[in-house]
């Protein structure tokens, strides 16, 4: 009996062990979340504590270890991901792209909100939301002073459109390329798994935004729309859009750069390679034919995420080891046993809130043996959408909950538009609430299906 009873001696004092790791970690993420501390230091030093009570107890031995819990994959895409939008920035064609655009709405309220909606839908598509974001949120700001107009309800529904954006793609959103990665989804896959989710959501918010929640200011709006037009018509006259261009050498080559890279995105996927792969790929692309922006465009890589990750990737792992996540097996097995939609639901929904405080994956990584088993009892792609759809979505609860809410209340306080917390979150809040209650239907029809 007594090497059985060590046994279970070691075994709690790893449980215990793993108690002490998760509130730093947990500690870590809500500094990192008030932001009084840069998050790479705070979580440098997260990384040093909890690796140092791990080694003195026994949990590892071997440091070497710690190479397994990086996710070399999800870094490389994200260097490559942002190495192909810096190259979408130097060249204009985003600018270019919006302004041809601008120029067919003939001064219409109604049609401006949906055609800058409907931009950050399709962009999103084709390269980060949060670039999208921050190209159609400026170009708002320009057209809203040129008017007169209140920009937020435009700002507010491009945020949020932006949020649902982040599912439809592997390369829309960090979060998409770590489940793509995990998952071996294609990109074809991905848009067919997401589109007819995203694309009601999305109708449905710009029927909300327009017609309820700022059916006063739209109404406002309206009265504007005879001069609003002509300002709006001489303003695109006299704005050339090549004076976007700086090389139109650089723009017709980005373009076929971009396009090839698209192509390849769809069909690659689905014939072996993966997405850190070909994002790879196309930056050795984007860093040969771009040469002479070499320096630069390497110098926009996020390396203060990267290593952000990597200790967020080793703190997760070590909390791993300790089997501390496996003590909700028996509950979150009761609950899948009851009603897979129950389970997928309660748990992505718990997840959602969680995440809209704290980093995405950080969460997803730590909770993954969780994941892992909810997934072992019911479709495992039903799970893993869930969970990609529950964090996009309720990145829209609060203006902090992401970067690209953040961004917006900066961009707006820089141009003299002030963004309240509680303003955004009357319109936030519902709109969330709303987008989850049609998630939990289209995961039963999955589920159904499946």
């Amino acid at each position: 009996m007594l090497p059985q009873f060590a046994i279970i001696t070691q075994d709690l004092q790893f449980i215990s062990v793993g108690v002490v790791l998760t509130i730093i970690f947990l500690i870590v993420l809500l500094v990192i979340a008030s932001e009084k501390i840069n998050k790479v230091s705070i979580t440098l030093a997260g990384v040093m504590i909890t690796l140092s009570i791990a080694w003195i107890f026994g949990l590892v031995d071997n440091f070497n270890v710690l190479y397994q819990w990086i996710d070399l994959e999800l870094l490389l895409t994200i260097m490559g991901i942002t190495l192909i939008m810096e190259m979408l920035k130097k060249s204009g064609i985003l600018e270019v792209f919006i302004l041809y655009i601008l120029r067919s709405i003939r001064g219409s309220f109604d049609i401006l909100m949906v055609i800058l909606a409907i931009a950050v839908f399709f962009m999103s598509m084709m390269m980060t939301n949060v670039l999208a974001l921050i190209i159609v949120a400026q170009i708002t700001i320009l057209i809203a002073e040129v008017a007169e107009i209140n920009p937020k309800p435009m700002l507010f529904l491009e945020l949020v459109i932006s949020n649902l954006a982040g599912m439809l793609t592997p390369i829309a959103s960090y979060t998409a390329a770590y489940v793509s990665l995990e998952q071996g989804w294609t990109y074809i896959e991905f848009l067919m798994l997401s589109l007819p989710f995203v694309s009601v959501m999305v109708a449905l918010t710009i029927i909300l935004t327009r017609y309820v929640m700022y059916r006063g200011v739209m109404l406002e709006m309206k009265e504007k729309e005879t001069s609003f037009g002509f300002h709006l018509q001489r303003l695109l006259q006299v704005i050339d859009p090549w004076n976007f261009v700086d090389s139109k050498r650089d723009f017709y080559k980005a373009i076929v750069i971009f396009s090839g890279l698209t192509v390849f995105f769809a069909i690659g996927t689905t014939i072996g390679f993966s997405v850190d792969v070909i994002c790879v790929f196309g930056g050795c692309i984007v860093l040969i034919l771009f040469s002479e922006y070499v320096e630069e465009f390497i110098r926009s890589i996020d390396f203060p995420m990267l290593f952000f990750l990597s200790g967020i990737f080793i703190m997760s792992g070590l909390i791993q080891e300790t089997n501390l996540p496996l003590l909700l097996n028996d509950p979150m097995t009761q609950i899948v046993d009851i009603s897979p939609l129950l389970g997928i639901t309660v748990f992505s929904w718990t997840l959602g809130v969680l995440t809209s405080i704290i980093e995405n994956i950080p969460l997803i990584f730590l909770l993954r043996p969780l994941i892992d088993l909810i997934s072992s009892q019911t479709s495992p792609y039903v799970v893993w959408w869930a969970i990609l759809a529950v964090v996009n979505i309720t990145d829209s609860v609060v203006l902090i909950s992401s970067v690209k809410g953040i961004y917006i209340m900066e961009m707006a306080n820089r141009e003299g538009i002030s963004i309240g917390f509680v303003e955004y979150l009357k319109y936030g809040f519902p709109v969330t609430i709303i987008h989850l209650l049609g998630m939990a239907i289209y995961v039963f029809i999955l589920l159904a299906l499946s």
